[in-house]
């Protein structure tokens, strides 16, 4: 499959309507973040599913987090996006992806940990 393909457009697509750019978003009109997951946050807001530990976060989401977090407001991650949150705030926050071995620490999570 070599068609190149726009992450807006996609997202436009699957929603059905009209998507933003984040660059747009006011900090302000929200009373929290959520990022969700998957290979997206990985791939398209950050760098981190080619570059692992040297990542980069997008720009326009490094603000945002930033200001979120200036503003007291609180932030959600699910997923791998926590290594977002990582890359961002660096040793000011603690954060945690979770391994199999660490199952029972968080006995709600679910996934291939529990037994």
């Amino acid at each position: 499959m070599d068609e190149k393909r726009n992450v807006l457009v996609e997202s436009a697509r699957i929603c059905r309507g009209a998507v933003k750019p984040l660059s747009d978003l006011n900090t302000g009109d929200y009373d929290a973040l959520v990022i969700p997951g998957g290979f997206g946050a990985a791939k398209n807001l950050s760098d981190f599913a080619v570059k692992g530990a040297d990542m980069t976060v997008d720009p326009d989401l490094e603000k945002i987090m930033t200001d979120f977090n200036s503003a007291g407001k609180p932030i959600g991650l699910c997923c791998i996006s926590p290594t977002l949150a990582a890359k961002v705030f660096g040793s000011k926050v603690k954060v945690t992806v979770g391994k199999e071995e660490e199952s029972e620490a968080y006995p709600s999570r679910g996934g291939s940990g529990r037994r």
